[in-house]
């Protein structure tokens, strides 16, 4: 490979690398927005009478991750 082609293809790989970078932080806000929305649903469904094992099916996590969202609010 020439100097030229080196220097374009590391141009090229930075840009993509910048790209990646951008999209993951975007992903990021993104799901911390999604996991809010998530753990305020479950502290209304908790609010208006379901059960922990209803949480927990409905949201497909642990009785301890749902026991920890609604401690959260609390707290």
């Amino acid at each position: 490979m020439i100097v030229v082609e080196r220097a374009e293809r590391k141009a090229v790989l930075l840009r993509q690398a910048v790209d990646l970078v951008e999209r993951l932080r975007a992903n990021a806000v993104e799901r911390d927005e999604l996991l809010c929305k998530r753990d305020a649903r479950c502290r209304e469904l908790k609010a208006a009478g379901a059960s922990i094992k209803e949480l927990q099916e409905a949201l497909g996590m642990s009785r301890s991750r749902v026991q920890q969202i609604l401690r959260e609010s609390s707290g």
